[in-house]
């Protein structure tokens, strides 16, 4: 069967109709054996830490959303220092900076970088979010070289072909979902062919940005028709970018 890796869906999201069990046995019926779940708010962490250690393939990336930044103290940040040592947190996210929602950046900057700190203080790679505040989020990326140190990924990308090429140069890779699918969607198949292959990864952001997980298999088959490959380089392809990023060892994950 051919082996897809989402790198980015919130099963534990209450907008699903169906139960997390449900919804990762659907998916792995589809081929995608992988799942990484980002945190969202500190209230999430133990159920989504939880349900990583009872389903297998499915891990967890605890972190705060730029949106939720009030909710950062020091209880939050010991608590997400002891995360980073559960064999199931490979990563820390989604953590970033939003212009649309959320407090004001100065307060949301100051809460990134404790998060930054703290991912870089464990080796974990970082789930990135970004929303109007591109320019702002690469300079503190560049300044603490976070993409040399432990990489990460840039979930949602659509933007250019400039910024994708700064981003990759900077060390991360490029979370291509569903955004991909969309006919308004003008820059990101140009950006898309220009992204160098180890550096492309997939995911949904179900139920945010599509309401199946399966929908991780469509974005997959656009990728391929954009880069010229066959759909199971591509599944192959991705998946083999996003374990190499998080440090996961294909022989020990089961099926």
């Amino acid at each position: 069967m051919t082996d897809w890796f989402d790198t980015h869906i919130h099963l534990l999201a209450p907008e699903w109709q169906q139960s997390p069990p449900a919804l990762h046995s659907e998916a792995q019926s589809a081929g995608i054996v992988g799942m990484l779940m980002p945190g969202v708010r500190v209230d999430d962490w133990t159920a989504l830490l939880t349900l990583a250690q009872q389903r297998p393939n499915t891990y967890f990336a605890p972190g705060l959303h730029p949106a939720y930044a009030e909710q950062w103290n020091d209880d939050a940040a010991d608590q997400l220092r002891t995360l980073t040592r559960q064999p199931q947190v490979i990563a820390i996210g989604e953590i970033g900076l939003d212009g649309i929602s959320g407090p004001p950046l100065e307060e949301q900057e100051t809460v990134f970088r404790a998060q930054l700190a703290i991912a870089l203080d464990a080796g974990l790679p970082v789930l990135l979010h970004c929303r109007k505040a591109t320019g702002r989020m690469v300079a503190i990326l560049e300044e603490l070289r976070v993409g040399q140190r432990i990489g990460g990924i840039w979930h949602g990308f659509s933007g250019s072909v400039q910024i994708a090429q700064t981003l990759v140069d900077l060390g991360f890779k490029i979370g291509v979902g569903p955004v991909l699918l969309r006919e308004s969607a003008r820059k990101l198949p140009e950006a898309i062919r220009s992204i160098p292959d180890d550096a492309l990864v997939l995911e949904t952001d179900a139920p945010d940005m599509t309401s199946h997980p399966r929908d991780l298999i469509a974005v997959g088959r656009k990728l391929a028709e954009l880069k010229n490959w066959t759909l199971d380089k591509t599944a192959a392809l991705t998946s083999a970018n996003a374990r190499h990023l998080l440090h996961i060892d294909q022989q020990d994950e089961t099926a």
